[in-house]
């Protein structure tokens, strides 16, 4: 492929005010009589990713839209069209290259060299045997760090390596992708509140936390980071030394990546991961441009000090000259703080007692818009929710609600904590399966005289899902902006508790190792149970489409902040019946199929 940019002007039958509001790809189609569209890959705040097959070149590449915050950014673009120039797939087969800009209409898509395979993370996890060893997993280190170093003498710094960014296929192949995604001090505002965009958390290196210049140690920082959560099950702790039964040279490579000065890391990746194996590096890293830049700031912030410490002491002496000569005046004791409240202060603090949600009671014999409804064969509760002119299910279906369909379902246990109690959401349900019962309900609620023929219950689109998982505010999180959760079942320490194993949120507690009862899942604004949390919510990709749309809204498994965001969804493959994937119902008027969206 060319590495280039292309405007591309609709014709008239794809004008660009209907592109804009068609913008969702649909599979099968062909893009600009070149680019046949496969499958969903995901969806984020950088936007959907789809996999194509390149029909003139006989490959499959990735397409990403990019969404009105990124395209309208001139940071974001220019990133973007920088990677363009100085990136292509002859740099190295471990970087997975943005290729080409496509504007269509005011829709911009990015073009790159599609990466197969699972994410690290999952790799490392899912090995024949179980967990992969340090054996197997050097040899994907070895190509990753290969193609970062590659990228870092071209000027190209990633900024955001993290587990998800890079990709090991069926050949043991790994890729690092997306580069040119996130600028340096890029930055988007939320509900108000600004929020910079790229690596965080375990894997910002130190010199980056007062803003300062990523540059190739700070990759190297976040691949070490990385490295560590791959053989740890769970990111480093600030300031934490690598486990005492590791090896003595995996614990030496780590602190050394990992040091709080750039100068004492390795001179690169790949010299990590030679002296992860047990080799001995001795070769000393020079001074980074970023780094003097870092230095001269030091140098003049000591200057700073200086003249502020010269001014304290003037201070100091004036207050000394002042306690040698006081104002004569009657003393004032110093009032003691009461016993009790000393006691209190020390105190763990209590769990509240769960007081069981009143149950709603439907007050007319038909829904009627603007009241609540409660579903005459299951007893299932929805809430209308006038911003989405649609009844939407209180709670998530539940394993006796579905069983009411389903006698036989049996949605089982986890590492022998059962999933299957009567109030716990239903779990081990595919798409089909939530279709499926979707349509039985509104069949048995018609036939019993419940519900009018212009009304029917059906899943959630996604986006309908973003909308009462966030409660309509513009926030990262269905409970604000803040971290760690304020409410839902997540990874916790419960979770901790029962799986020793696996990473959960620090400083969280919910109470649930696994699912919880849905009247316990945390309850929104809006008086929604679960909404973001206890488990991922199967959707439909437009209202009332027979097209998978993926799962939202996060598990009672996840700990990654990025994984809870109200915006993400994720799959798209709609087959999975996972111990996390369950699903909630809507009750809507009833509407066409769309038909296959138009390129």
């Amino acid at each position: 492929m060319t590495v280039q940019t292309t405007k591309i002007y609709a014709p008239e039958e794809t004008h660009p005010e209907v592109l804009a509001q068609r913008r969702e790809l649909s599979i099968g189609s062909i893009l600009w009589n070149r680019y046949e569209v496969v499958a969903l890959l995901g969806s984020s705040t950088l936007g959907e990713v789809w996999l194509c097959r390149d029909r003139e070149e006989n490959k499959d590449v990735s397409l990403r839209w990019l969404p009105p915050a990124m395209r309208r950014s001139k940071q974001v673009m220019a990133s973007i069209h920088q990677a363009i120039r100085r990136m292509t797939d002859a740099l190295h087969p471990s970087l997975a290259a943005v290729q080409q800009l496509v504007y269509v209409g005011d829709q911009i898509y990015v073009i790159g060299a599609y990466a197969p395979g699972e994410d690290i993370g999952t790799w490392m996890a899912s090995g024949p045997d179980g967990p992969r060893t340090l054996e197997e997993l050097i040899p994907i280190l070895q190509q990753v760090a290969e193609g970062l170093d590659v990228a870092h003498s071209h000027g190209i710094i990633h900024r955001n390596i993290k587990p998800s960014n890079i990709r090991v296929d069926d050949d043991g192949v790994g890729r690092v992708t997306d580069f040119g995604l996130t600028p340096h001090r890029h930055v988007t505002v939320t509900a108000g509140a600004a929020k910079r965009e790229g690596v965080s958390g375990a894997y910002l290196a130190p010199e980056l936390h007062g803003g300062g210049e990523p540059d190739s140690a700070s990759d190297q920082y976040a691949f070490a980071a990385l490295t560590w959560e791959l053989l740890a099950g769970a990111p480093p702790q600030p300031g934490a030394a690598p486990p005492a039964e590791w090896p003595p040279a995996i614990r030496a490579a780590l602190r050394r990546a990992m040091a709080p000065q750039p100068r004492a890391r390795f001179v690169n990746c790949a010299d990590f991961v030679r002296a992860l194996s047990g080799e001995r590096v001795t070769a000393r890293r020079p001074r980074s441009r970023a780094e003097w830049q870092r230095i001269n700031r030091r140098i003049m912030a000591v200057a700073g000090i200086a003249v502020s410490a010269l001014a304290v002491w003037m201070v100091v002496k004036l207050v000394i000259y002042i306690q040698n000569h006081p104002f004569k005046s009657a003393p004032v004791a110093e009032k003691p703080a009461p016993r009790k409240a000393q006691q209190r202060a020390k105190a763990k603090p209590v769990e509240p007692v769960f007081v069981p949600p009143p149950a709603l009671v439907a007050t007319t014999p038909l829904p009627v818009e603007g009241q609540p409804w409660v579903a005459h064969t299951v007893n299932m509760e929805f809430m209308w929710i006038p911003l989405l002119r649609l009844w939407v299910g209180r709670f998530e279906v539940t394993n006796e609600e579905y069983q009411k369909k389903e006698p036989e379902h049996d949605s089982g246990e986890f590492r022998e904590q059962p999933l299957n109690d009567p109030r716990q959401p239903v779990v081990r349900v595919n798409f089909d399966d939530c279709v499926a019962y979707a349509a039985w309900l509104t069949e048995q609620e018609r036939a019993a005289g419940k519900l009018p023929e212009h009304l029917a219950y059906r899943l959630p689109s996604r986006q309908e899902a973003i909308q009462y998982t966030s409660a309509g505010q513009n926030a990262s999180y269905p409970w604000g902006e803040v971290w760690p959760p304020r409410r839902g079942n997540y990874a916790d320490s419960a979770f901790a508790q029962a799986f020793s194993d696996l990473p959960c949120i620090s400083d969280y507690h919910d109470g649930f190792a696994v699912t919880a009862p849905v009247e316990r899942s945390g309850e929104n604004v809006w008086g929604l149970f679960g909404a973001g949390g206890n488990v991922w919510e199967t959707t439909a990709r437009e209202p009332g489409s027979d097209k998978f749309g993926g799962w939202q809204g996060g598990g009672w498994d996840d700990h990654q902040n990025n994984r809870l965001r109200t915006d993400t969804c994720y799959g798209y493959l709609g087959n999975a019946r996972g111990a996390v994937n369950g699903f909630r119902l809507v009750l809507a008027p009833v509407v066409q199929a769309p038909e296959a969206d138009a390129p």
